[in-house]
C-alpha cells in the first residue's frame, strides 16, 4: 500500500490534556501524523470525516495518506498507532477497516467479469 488509493476508518482518542482545543475532523484541514506504536516513522494523513471529538472518548473518523512514496502498508485492520502533532503525542487510535479505491474504469471491467459468471 505505497500508493494514495485507500481510505482509513479509525477509532481515535484524543487526549485533553495535550490538546487546547478539539480538532476538526471533517473539513480536511486537520493533516497530523501516525505513528505506529512500536515504530518512529511518521505517516502523514488528513481526516475528512468522523465523530465530533470530545476529548478522552473513544470516536469513529475516517484519513487519506498525504504523501506520495511513503510506505502506508503497516497500517492494516487492527494496528495501534499515536497521532503526533510535532513531537507530540495528542492522540491514539487502531485501523478499524482499510478501503482500496478503485477508478471507474477498473470498477467497470470488475463488474463485466462478475457478469459472465
Amino acid at each position: 500500500m505505497n500508493n494514495l488509493d485507500f481510505t482509513l476508518i479509525c477509532f481515535v482518542t484524543f487526549f485533553n490534556k495535550k490538546r487546547k482545543t478539539p480538532p476538526n475532523l471533517t473539513n480536511g484541514k486537520y493533516n497530523p501524523h501516525l505513528v505506529i506504536k512500536g515504530y518512529t516513522e511518521y505517516l502523514g494523513v488528513t481526516f475528512i470525516d468522523g465523530e465530533e471529538v470530545v476529548f478522552d472518548k473513544e470516536i469513529i473518523a475516517s484519513a487519506l495518506p498525504l504523501y506520495e512514496g511513503v510506505d502506508y502498508s503497516a497500517l492494516t485492520e487492527g494496528t495501534k498507532f499515536m497521532i503526533m502533532e510535532g513531537g507530540n503525542i495528542v492522540g491514539e487510535g487502531i485501523v478499524d477497516e482499510v478501503f482500496q479505491h478503485i477508478s471507474a474504469k477498473e470498477l467497470k471491467k470488475r463488474l463485466l467479469q462478475i457478469n459472465k459468471k
